[in-house]
Order: C-alpha cells, then sequence, then structure tokens
C-alpha cells in the first residue's frame, strides 16, 4: 500500500486531467492490475503516475536543495560538452571561432570572464546562454 501522500496526488492528478471514473478505473486495471487506488503498491503507483504524467498531468515539486549551491563551484562535465558544442558549431560558420585567440577574446570582451573560459558554473551558464 502507498502513502497517504501519494494517494492524494493520484487523485489530484485524476481531477486535474477530469478522467470520469470507468476511464480511471480502466487506468489503474491496465498500468497496475488493480481496482482501486488504495491498493497500489510503490511500482504500480509510478505506472500510474507516468500514464497520468502522459496525458498531461504535470507533477509541482516542492522540494529543497539539500546542499547548498555554491555558485563558485567548478563548471559541470555537462556544461562543458555543451559550450564545447557550440564552439564548434560557431567554427562551422566563422573559421577564426576555432582558433585559441578568438576565443579567449570573446570571453573576455564579449562575455566579461576570464580568457581562458568558464571557470565556475555561473560563468559556464552565461556562456551557455550567450
Amino acid at each position: 500500500m502507498i502513502s497517504a501522500q501519494k494517494l492524494k496526488l493520484i487523485h489530484v492528478a485524476r481531477r486535474e486531467l477530469e478522467l470520469p471514473e470507468e476511464a480511471y478505473r480502466e487506468l489503474l486495471r491496465h498500468h497496475a492490475g488493480v481496482e482501486s487506488s488504495k491498493d497500489l503498491d510503490d511500482e504500480g503507483f509510478k505506472k500510474v503516475l507516468d500514464c497520468m504524467k502522459a496525458l498531461g498531468y504535470w507533477v509541482e515539486r516542492k522540494w529543497e536543495q539539500t546542499r547548498p549551491r555554491d555558485p563558485g563551484d567548478l563548471p559541470t562535465p555537462g556544461q562543458i560538452k555543451v559550450f564545447e558544442h557550440l564552439w564548434r558549431d560557431l567554427s562551422e560558420y566563422e573559421s577564426r571561432a576555432a582558433q585559441l585567440a578568438f576565443r579567449r577574446g570573446f570571453y573576455e570582451q564579449r562575455l566579461k570572464i576570464p580568457a581562458l573560459g568558464p571557470q565556475t558554473r555561473a560563468q559556464a551558464n552565461t556562456v551557455i546562454r550567450r
């Protein structure tokens, strides 16, 4: 059996999707093999909720960051991949973009960050956005 909070989430999703009773029961039977949401286990809950998301339900999450983010942290590997991809794309249209001097000038003059490139996550986000 699932928690009361998860049960409430299923009922909120049903109400927001405006599912008729018979469609709701069929969804429970087809995706979780139960007749009532009270009989859902965690796996069934996930399947039913995933189906409701596919139908257009949006789960609003209210969670707090457990570890405070430090904007001074180093750029993530994902961020580095993104802006390297952007440089490759730009170099197809502007041959100088492949040159290190061009990149350094762009970082310093246009983005106002160190010529070596983004040193923090915040700076990496600036490069990706612009």
